[in-house]
């Protein structure tokens, strides 16, 4: 997309909200926003036009439970991810330097994911196939919500294991919002997965769901209503995305629980 594209997509966008805030919420409301409160005026925005199926970040953060950053693997692993990130997206960047690190992690054994602003289609091109991984689509990637670029990069902290949350196996993705209400964690989606598990088979020769298992992406959805979900198969190909209802319960299927770093101001 070039900037003239991008400036007037920004113009109409505008034209259809404007009418609607003059009517919206009290003077008071407004008076209080225009004030030395400006600054809430983003993080409002937002909150109002979050994607469909995204889970909100919760207002009151929960203690995390766990471990010492410095008793897990982490920084050990940011160096895996650093050079990944160069080799492989041509970005150099130092994790540490652009991320605010939380104190402790839930988990020893940590897998980082870097996603530098990439589309759904850029993470199947740039970290799958290109690294001689085989890629089967149910459907499309890139018509799952959410399959679009962020605004900025941004950092994921998952678990490296085979197998995805224990807690939340057999968990439909129509209860994601109410599972991850309150905590500390959001779910993996898409994009994050296809990195982590590329970056993994790269250091270990290992891939995120290589036994019995799948992992739901609850925002990352269908305009029908239909979850995505990935897994590993060697029978068909390396990595699979598929989509299945949001109601539908299986032992084998669950979440991915990721921390969400946003880059320092």
């Amino acid at each position: 997309m070039n900037e003239a594209t991008l400036q007037k997509e920004q113009v109409d966008l505008l034209a259809m909200i404007v009418p609607h805030i003059r009517a919206a919420g009290t003077e008071e409301c407004k008076h209080y926003l225009r004030g030395e409160n400006r600054p809430q005026i983003p993080q409002r925005l937002k909150q109002t036009f979050a994607l469909p199926g995204a889970i909100p970040v919760t207002a009151v953060p929960v203690e995390t439970t766990g471990f010492p950053i410095e008793e897990t693997d982490c920084i050990q692993w940011f160096d895996h991810m650093e050079r990944f990130t160069k080799e492989h997206f041509g970005t150099e960047i130092i994790l540490r330097d652009k991320f605010p690190l939380p104190a402790r992690l839930p988990w020893k054994h940590v897998l980082p994911i870097f996603d530098p602003g990439f589309t759904n289609r850029d993470m199947v091109d740039k970290a799958l196939k290109s690294r001689g991984l085989s890629v089967y689509e149910g459907t499309d990637v890139m018509k799952y919500c959410g399959s679009g670029t962020f605004d900025t990069p941004r950092l994921y902290l998952v678990e490296r294991s085979i197998t995805p949350t224990p807690a939340t196996m057999g968990l439909p993705p129509k209860f994601a919002k109410h599972w991850f209400a309150g905590r500390q964690t959001h779910p993996l989606h898409l994009r994050g997965y296809g990195i982590g598990t590329s970056l993994w088979r790269g250091v270990e020769e290992q891939l995120l769901d290589s036994g019995p298992t799948r992992t739901w992406f609850p925002e990352n959805a269908l305009p029908d209503g239909r979850v995505a979900y990935g897994f590993f198969s060697p029978t068909y190909g390396d990595v699979w995305f598929r989509d299945y209802d949001a109601g539908h319960e299986a032992d084998d299927m669950a979440f991915r629980e990721a921390i969400v770093l946003s880059l320092k101001p």
